[in-house]
């Protein structure tokens, strides 16, 4: 009985181990909602003069040469049934987060192909209520255009006071009432020689911060060196001090214009990070090339401690308490060992129980027990018991145990004498 329980009891602790590594292994992490966006109702309309490009892209592109001048006209219309106002403006295309399609606002300077287009700068109109009206861009191409894919923009923008109640922001306790600017912008994309086009991106720069819900933020600065649109694809990872993958991204690029700089940002949802040293690796591939980065950054306890009271708040995250990088590491080892060292007791339990089980049979058909009594006081089946005695030797091999007799005293004498004999033999031959 006392080996049965103290399998039970191995059995149950290397459970234990098991269970206590899944938790130091796997933090627990919270849900999170998504939040839908609303999109401001349309208020005009804009779109290319040629039909060609209308009904096509929907926007200009075509093959330029240097020194040649281009017109690119453009129709707006006032969808109200009231006068509105608006701009209308050239300017350069920049990338959003992440790459996509984005522009510079009509205040913002222009040093690509939007500087080509004229007129430049902003233009007041006003249109009376569903007036059209069609404006004209002149690109006047430059003598030393390089190969390329040049991308200008003409973009049209409203100004919308906001109406309405105040908009609870995903800071703590504040609400802003946003006003809108409801823009829209087209393409004019010049080619020259694009087989010769340069290709190239540069990783620059490395931020880790927090957003308001307290989860880490990784921004990477990547930049176009090229002459050509790129939308490259690749991957941030987070590495602990031992090489772990804490956290990783993989990514396709939207549009990243040439000479524009894109933010590539990560967020690690649900992700507390220890206190301690990390690296950030970062990869881009485009056009059959590859670049790459590391960078080192340092989580500091107190804003560890910032970031988590955050997250608690926020409901991202769940944790009693922080285990630093080293610490985890010690108690993976040491559950790995103990468990090692349970499995080793268990077999040796094993053991230890076949040779006892030998010596308790031996003992009870000596006092005189029959071989079904002997069988009940080691609790073993009928099967079993049988291979055991016939390996003492109280049986013939094929046999089967006369259940209710007993071993006469001759023969339990003469067994002890021969086990004896045996015993003697070894000792001479040692």
């Amino acid at each position: 009985m006392k080996s049965k329980s103290l399998l039970l009891t191995c059995g149950l602790t290397v459970l234990f181990m098991l269970w206590l590594l899944s938790l130091i292994s796997s933090p627990s992490y919270a849900s999170q909602a998504a939040i839908p966006e609303q999109a401001p109702k349309a208020s005009f309309w804009f779109a290319p003069s040629a039909k060609e490009a209308r009904n096509g892209l929907g926007y200009y592109r075509e093959d330029v040469m240097p020194g040649e001048t281009k017109d690119y006209k453009f129709y707006v219309k006032n969808l109200e049934n009231t006068e509105l106002s608006l701009k209308i403006y050239a300017t350069d295309p920049i990338p959003l987060q992440n790459g996509g399609k984005d522009f510079k606002s009509y205040n913002a300077g222009v040093t690509h192909a939007g500087a080509w287009l004229h007129p430049q700068g902003p233009k007041d109109i006003t249109l009376g209520p569903n007036e059209m009206r069609e404006y004209t861009y002149i690109a006047s191409i430059p003598d030393d255009l390089e190969p390329g894919q040049h991308i200008a923009v003409v973009a049209v923008s409203e100004y919308i006071e906001f109406q309405g109640p105040a908009v609870e922001t995903n800071m703590v306790n504040t609400t802003v009432a946003p006003d809108i600017e409801n823009q829209s912008g087209l393409w004019i994309v010049m080619d020259y020689e694009l087989e010769k086009a340069r290709h190239g991106l540069a990783i620059h720069s490395f931020k880790h911060d927090y957003i308001a819900s307290g989860e880490s933020r990784f921004t990477v600065s990547l930049e176009n060196t090229g002459t050509i649109l790129e939308q490259p694809t690749g991957y941030l990872e987070i590495r602990d001090t031992s090489k772990n993958i804490i956290y990783r991204n993989d990514y396709e690029a939207g549009s990243i214009y040439y000479g524009t700089t894109a933010s590539m940002v990560s967020i690690a949802r649900g992700k507390l990070l220890m206190p301690g040293e990390y690296e950030a690796y970062f990869e881009a591939n485009y056009a059959g090339q590859k670049a790459w980065r590391m960078f080192k950054f340092t989580v500091t306890p107190e804003a560890k401690n910032e970031a988590q009271a955050l997250m608690e708040y926020a409901g991202k995250i769940e944790v009693d308490g922080g285990i630093p990088d080293w610490l985890r590491s010690v108690l993976i080892a040491g559950v790995i060992l103990i468990s090692i060292l349970v499995l080793l007791l268990l077999w040796l339990l094993v053991k230890r129980k076949k040779g006892d089980l030998e010596e308790r049979i031996s003992r009870y058909m000596n006092k005189g027990y029959s071989f079904e009594r002997t069988r009940r006081k080691v609790q073993l089946d009928r099967t079993t018991f049988t291979l055991y005695v016939v390996k003492l030797g109280y049986i013939a091999e094929g046999e089967e145990p006369k259940w209710n007799q007993t071993l006469n005293t001759s023969q339990a004498m003469e067994l002890s004498h021969n086990l004896k004999g045996d015993d003697d033999n070894v000792m001479k031959g040692a």
